[in-house]
């Protein structure tokens, strides 16, 4: 039986080289009688794959170049005096929307965050974490948020979730664009209103066209319903209190450096992928008494006012509780201590 079965393999192996010439083979083994033959991937498919590298490689070239060329001394800067960044940017993963790209900017310019559909959810400790770092630590003064239309993420929110084989990373994904999802399913402004009557009654709905107005209402209420979660975030109410009372956490630590209390904008934008245009949602927030800086991109302003008035009838704003200086100057104790035990452990 054994013979027989070797028979049939080595006979499997001949026609497979006769299929595939010598020189495209990189090896050919025979490993035993439980495991079966591995032909490791031809010379063209490696080289394939090499050529996929080879496109970043390049980039990295460009890259250094460029810097050589009209900024030679700034990662110098940047490595010896550490980074000033003026922006945090919380953006979608979607790899059609490189913040450094869309903006054009240098390295050092924005802090960043990224995730499916740009969410900012009060109990994801990693954006929260980048947020508390932008404000405390490196004082930035705008936060951002920019969705894009034809975002996957929002789409898939419109669509009917999967029912059958879904496996853990699915799951995943429908979990995480759930809040979407309520959105959609919450909201009065009248795209969205007219986009759920369209599916009802649907056995099976699709992601819309990217030019479908519900769709695009949807990828700007979802940048402004998180703008709306950043601002209630204790992370800000704290700062802006702060603010309020003649000090900041960025102020606290560049005590040293004589640099003044640093206010904070959040904004939301949303950016086309088919024009390469970024428009203003006209839902900045600030600290109180402090007027919103002019934002020099053009405002999706019908958008903005519909979004406003369906927000104010849904549901009332959140209370914002601001704590007493002494507390918030004991919680930031305690904090940038326990932060600086971790970065010591790190490094």
């Amino acid at each position: 039986m054994l013979a027989l079965q070797n028979i049939v393999l080595v006979s499997s192996l001949f026609l497979s080289a006769v299929a595939h010439p010598v020189h495209q083979l990189r090896e050919l083994t025979i490993v035993g009688r439980d495991q079966s033959a591995r032909v490791v991937r031809s010379e063209t498919t490696a080289a394939a794959a090499a050529a996929g590298l080879e496109v970043l490689s390049s980039g990295n070239d460009a890259f250094r170049k460029n810097l050589a060329d009209n900024d030679p001394q700034l990662l110098q800067k940047l490595a010896t005096d550490g980074q000033a960044p003026p922006f945090m940017f919380l953006g979608c993963s979607d790899s059609r929307v490189s913040e450094a790209s869309v903006f054009n900017a240098k390295p050092g310019t924005l802090f960043t965050q990224r995730n499916i559909a740009n969410q900012y959810q009060r109990n994801d400790i990693n954006a929260q974490s980048v947020l508390s770092y932008a404000v405390s630590e490196l004082g930035v003064n705008h936060v951002i948020v920019m969705g894009h239309y034809g975002c996957g993420g929002v789409g898939a929110a419109i669509a009917s979730a999967p029912t059958a084989n879904v496996d853990a990373a699915n799951g995943a994904v429908q979990n995480w664009i759930e809040p979407i999802r309520e959105i959609l399913h919450s909201s009065n402004r009248t795209e969205l209103v007219e986009l759920r009557t369209k599916n009802t009654g649907l056995a099976v709905v699709e992601e819309p066209d990217i030019k479908d107005p519900g769709f695009r209402a949807l990828v700007e209420e979802n940048v402004k319903a998180s703008v709306r979660r950043i601002a209630a975030d204790s992370v800000i109410t704290n700062h802006f209190a702060l603010l309020q009372q003649g000090g900041s956490t960025a102020a606290e630590r560049r005590a040293s450096e004589d640099k003044p209390p640093q206010d904070i904008f959040i904004h939301g934008f949303v950016y086309d992928i088919e024009t390469g245009i970024v428009q203003d949602l006209g839902v900045s927030v600030g600290p109180a008494g402090k007027a919103i800086p002019s934002i020099p991109f053009a405002s999706v302003a019908k958008a903005a006012v519909e979004s406003a008035a369906a927000h104010d009838s849904e549901t009332p704003k959140p209370a914002i509780t601001v704590l007493e200086l002494p507390v918030i100057q004991a919680r930031c104790g305690t904090l940038c201590k326990a932060k600086r035990s971790l970065v010591s452990l790190w490094y």
